[in-house]
This record gives structure tokens, C-alpha cells and sequence, in this order.
């Protein structure tokens, strides 16, 4: 069995030809841009990918093959955006076009603003810095994210 970074590395390889199609920026957050940065998550199901909403239409029509039709969506009270799923040969992937998380009664949209490029053969990747993806967590404040906060302020203590 794979270690899970190798399964998100692979699949992104996977994906890799549809990624360079997009007009879109597009980042991994959640817990892959975690395991990609070295953070010690032990697994995730899927791949979180945040974009906007064109880049959203044009993945579905370039993982057509591999999209969930129906997608069950949790927290939409939390979370709003132009969705899709696609399941991938090794996990799941994502897709978040103009992704918004409910703070204070009111929709906030949730943006990258400082990220790191990963190059993984002929493909840059973009994350979060370690500090960016703990403001997004933090932004999302559910139990598991502040959790993970936890985990990236021990992998940035020991740097």
C-alpha cells in the first residue's frame, strides 16, 4: 500500500494534464497541502482543491469520466461553492470554484494570498505557506481544523 503522500502525488500526476489545461489558479488546501508541506497528518480520503468557478466548469468537463454525479456535500451551512467530486483511481478529488465559508452571519470568500510552487516533473503545484494554510483553518474554525492548527505550530516550531 502507498503512503499517502505518494497516493496525493500520484494523483495529482494523474490529473497533471487537466491541471495545465486550466485558465484558473488553483491550490491544494486542506490536509494534502498539510502532507505536502510535511506536516504529520497520517490520512486523508481526498484531494481539496481550491479554484474559481471557471476553473471549477473546466475541470468537469476534463474529468468528466471521473465525476460524481451527485456529490454529498456536509456543512453547507459552513461552506459554499460551485462544487464536483470526481473519483480518482487512488482518492478523491474536490473541486471548490469561489469557495465561501459563513464568519459572522456573512458569506467569506477564502483566498491564497501567500503560497508556496511545488514542482513535481512538468507540473507547479501551488500551497499554502504554513502560515497561510492556519489562517484558512483557523477561518473555517471547526473542531478538526483547529486540531490541525495545532499540528502545522509543531512542524513550525521544530523549523
Amino acid at each position: 500500500m502507498l503512503p499517502i503522500k505518494e497516493k496525493i502525488i500520484e494523483t495529482i500526476h494523474f490529473i497533471a494534464d487537466a491541471l495545465n489545461r486550466l485558465d484558473s489558479e488553483c491550490y491544494i488546501i486542506g490536509a494534502s497541502a498539510m502532507i505536502l508541506s510535511d506536516v504529520a497528518i497520517e490520512y486523508t480520503n481526498d484531494i481539496d482543491l481550491l479554484t474559481d468557478i471557471n476553473g471549477s466548469q473546466q475541470l468537469q468537463a476534463l474529468l468528466s469520466e471521473y465525476r460524481i454525479k451527485e456529490p454529498i456535500t456536509k456543512e453547507d451551512s459552513l461552506f459554499r461553492s460551485h462544487f464536483a467530486a470526481f473519483a480518482l483511481p487512488l482518492l478523491e478529488l474536490e473541486v471548490m470554484g469561489n469557495l465561501q465559508v459563513m464568519k459572522n452571519n456573512r458569506w467569506n470568500n477564502v483566498e491564497v494570498n501567500e503560497f508556496v510552487e511545488l514542482q513535481l516533473d512538468n507540473l507547479h503545484i501551488k500551497i499554502p505557506t504554513l502560515e497561510e494554510q492556519k489562517r484558512i483553518l483557523l477561518l473555517f474554525g471547526r473542531e478538526k481544523d483547529l486540531q490541525r492548527v495545532k499540528l502545522i505550530d509543531q512542524k513550525l516550531s521544530r523549523q
